[in-house]
């Protein structure tokens, strides 16, 4: 009788956890989550803005947080061609600032963003943008990097300096401090990940490679949220 309970808790320790895990095998889901920044305020009640979510698990009454969107911004690319980043709405990009001068870390982060590049070069879901002040600057990220005009897209602003694209628009200087190592970084090292409503998803440093790795990595995530 001893030696059949023995063998009975065996086989139970034994199938127990085999049958979880083909429950989670054919039933389950990885979920990933990535940060959304920036919630809207209502000016005049001072609470967070919200609409009715899209998948609820409580019926109609379910409500999602509205985020801060990017604004449209015009201006002319690498090619003299007109552009908005309405263009690139529904997909997702990583916005980068480099100025009026590409310096030691222009040069550094064209090189990281040229890595980026060829990650992604398959997927037509995700772009690069970035923000230049002078044409000898676009000219020196082509000569410098293996641009792909439909892939990369570099941007002169019609009217704007990309110092305040990158403060009132991306909001560098806005972005919350997790403690992070490598965290403080300048504004023209700054990355930011884009997603496909314009919401801002991510603060990274584009001189920093493991940084830049954290950045594939969730972008990676952000298609496979999107995805579902």
């Amino acid at each position: 009788m001893t030696r059949l309970l023995k063998a009975g808790i065996l086989l139970l320790l034994l199938v127990v956890p085999a049958f979880i895990f083909l429950f989670l095998k054919v039933f389950g889901e990885n979920q990933f989550t990535l940060q959304t920044f920036f919630p809207v305020i209502d000016a005049k009640t001072g609470k967070i803005e919200t609409r009715p979510a899209k998948k609820t698990l409580f019926g109609d009454n379910g409500q999602d947080t509205v985020f801060y969107a990017v604004p449209p911004i015009a201006g002319t690319l690498q090619r003299n061609q007109t552009f908005s980043t309405n263009s690139i709405r529904g997909k997702v990009y990583i916005a980068s600032f480099f100025g009026l001068s590409c310096d030691t870390t222009c040069s550094k982060i064209a090189g990281q963003l040229n890595r980026v590049q060829d990650v992604f070069t398959e997927n037509p879901s995700v772009m690069l943008l970035s923000y230049v002040d002078k044409d000898s600057v676009t000219e020196q990220v082509l000569r410098m990097n293996e641009v792909q005009p439909d892939k990369w897209l570099i941007a002169k602003p019609d009217t704007l300096e990309t110092t305040f694209i990158a403060e009132q628009y991306y909001r560098i200087k806005q972005r919350p401090m997790t403690g992070r190592k490598n965290e403080t970084f300048t504004l023209y090292e700054g990355l930011v990940l884009v997603d496909t409503e314009g919401r801002i998803r991510g603060f990274y440093n584009g001189t920093d490679k493991a940084d830049v790795d954290r950045l594939i990595l969730e972008t990676r995530v952000l298609l496979d949220i999107i995805s579902k």
